[in-house]
């Protein structure tokens, strides 16, 4: 009678201890209470119903009785902070379905949850533990984060401070965006500096530059990818701050980078950038309108520009009209230049000379012209990228009017480009240059290269004078080119190119 009593009582309150009385109790099934925080959302289900004040929710105990109390539990096994089933590794024993076989091994139930833990032989257990308390809980890198009120691992726009959660894990990557730490986007490219100045939008990361527009007024130091300094932009021309070239570089000291913008008009002198200076000339328009600032030397024995220890960038510019036939417009000296949409011709000496191991990049380019006896290009001992670039040579009595020559030591590249010269000479004399999807007058090694035939004059605007655009090209120059991704993407005019990797293009400086 006693014993019946006693069990009808503990029914009655949802609650089922080991008596000790050596019963063999079958299977005994303890509904739960659905009003209580841990059958519901936990802590948030707290906060819902007392806002600051009972905001914690327990899964041990009767009183509460919708477990919500005003202190977090001190025992971990006790802290539901979001209830349902998350708490527990057994379904059934959060659903409170729990039960006993015999009087070795039974089952009890926290008053008013209907959540139990089991013992054996006396000693007690706890199941299941909180999904996290801190990032190193969560190793699934979707949902690095913990989310401190819901216990539970979260992507970071699962969290109060979603830019904030990223930048805490890696500063490298500040920014979350659709659940993801990135590095930038085109809106916020803050984090891109250095050799990485620019956010590619479609991957959110930073990546180096490949253009000038992308640093604002200053030039994209395409050697490196990093944009130079935006605060080191200065101007030539007239009515601007320097009125010459000159005195624009000598502005720069020693070891200094900046942008030197030219406007248009002729600037007669000679230049030397040296130091270890980093100096980009930007021609201030661009067009196929425009005519492009002219850098000429009409007396002397120096070229209009000398680069020896230094980098020096050059868009837009043209260096024409050097009056002596001993040095050439450019001559690169132990120094670095990179050539964009320039016209490097009609020099008596030549159009460019790279020389004591020098790095030459020629890209959208005119060289050369109707000068005897003098190459177009000559390297000697450096190395050279021509991409895109139409050189022309002369007429040659002693055997020396060639688009492009070199020595021994040299590394030449040549691609997409037109080689040409005037007389019957080979207009290419460099033996180790690796030559694809270019065209030239006579044939060149390569299965890819393209075979003209003497030069006419008509294909171009005016070869004599260095104007490589193309008036009346041969049909084989049509597809003798091969754009690839990094390629530019128009011409020295700004026409377009194809930007289809792969894509059959003109070969030469210029798409007609």
């Amino acid at each position: 009678m006693t014993n019946t009593m006693t069990m009808a009582m503990m029914r009655s309150t949802g609650v089922l201890v080991g008596m000790g009385l050596g019963l063999s109790l079958g299977c005994l099934t303890v509904r739960p209470n659905p009003d209580h925080c841990a059958n519901l959302e936990g802590d948030r289900t707290c906060a819902d119903r007392y806002p600051g004040e009972r905001t914690y929710c327990t899964a041990c105990g009767a009183t509460p009785e919708d477990g919500c109390v005003a202190e977090r539990p001190v025992e971990d096994a006790c802290y539901s902070p979001c209830g349902g089933q998350s708490r527990f590794e057994d379904d059934a024993a959060c659903l409170g379905d729990t039960s006993s076989s015999s009087g070795d091994e039974s089952t009890s139930t926290d008053e008013g949850t209907g959540t139990g833990s089991s013992s054996s032989s006396g000693e007690s257990s706890t199941t299941g533990s909180m999904p996290c308390v801190d990032g190193e809980d969560c190793p699934d890198a979707a949902a690095p984060f913990c989310e401190p009120v819901s216990g539970e691992c979260v992507a970071c726009n699962g969290t109060d401070d979603p830019d904030g959660a990223c930048a805490g894990v890696d500063p490298a990557a500040p920014l979350c965006v659709g659940g993801v730490c990135v590095q930038c986007t085109a809106e916020a490219p803050e984090a891109c500096q250095g050799e990485t100045p620019v956010c590619d939008d479609a991957t959110s990361t930073c990546v180096p530059c490949t253009e000038h527009g992308q640093c604002g007024e200053a030039a994209c130091n395409l050697f490196t990818g990093a944009c130079l300094p935006g605060d080191a932009v200065v101007h030539v021309g007239a009515g601007e701050k320097y009125g010459t070239l000159s005195a624009a570089v000598m502005s720069f000291a020693a070891g200094a980078e900046g942008t030197i913008i030219v406007h248009a008009g002729d600037y007669n002198e000679s230049v030397t950038v040296d130091g270890g200076r980093v100096l980009a000339f930007l021609a201030a328009e661009l067009g196929p309108t425009v005519d492009p600032p002219r850098w000429v030397r009409n007396s002397g024995m120096t070229p209009q520009l000398t680069i020896t220890d230094a980098t020096v960038v050059m868009d837009g510019i043209q260096v024409s009209g050097n009056q002596s036939n001993i040095p050439p417009g450019v001559r690169v000296d132990g120094g670095r230049a990179w050539l964009d949409r320039s016209r490097i011709v009609i020099n008596l000496g030549g159009g460019i000379v790279a020389q004591n191991a020098s790095e030459l990049v020629l890209r959208n380019c005119f060289v050369g012209g109707d000068q005897s006896d003098v190459d177009a290009v000559m390297i000697d001992g450096s190395t050279a990228s021509v991409l895109y670039t139409t050189v022309g040579g002369g007429n040659g009595s002693f055997g020396m009017a060639r688009a492009l020559s070199c020595t021994a030591g040299s590394d030449v590249t040549i691609r997409n480009s037109i080689l040409a010269a005037l007389d019957d000479i080979p207009e290419l004399a460099c033996s180790m240059a690796t030559v694809s999807y270019s065209a030239s007058e006579t044939a060149i090694m390569g299965a890819d290269n393209v075979t003209l035939g003497p030069v006419q004059a008509g294909w171009f605007a005016g070869y004599p004078t260095g104007d490589f655009t193309l008036a009346s090209p041969p049909v084989q120059l049509t597809n003798a080119a091969q754009w690839e991704d990094g390629d530019p993407p128009s011409d020295i005019h700004g026409d377009l190119r194809p930007t289809i990797d792969g894509s059959a293009d003109y070969a030469g400086a210029d798409v007609p």
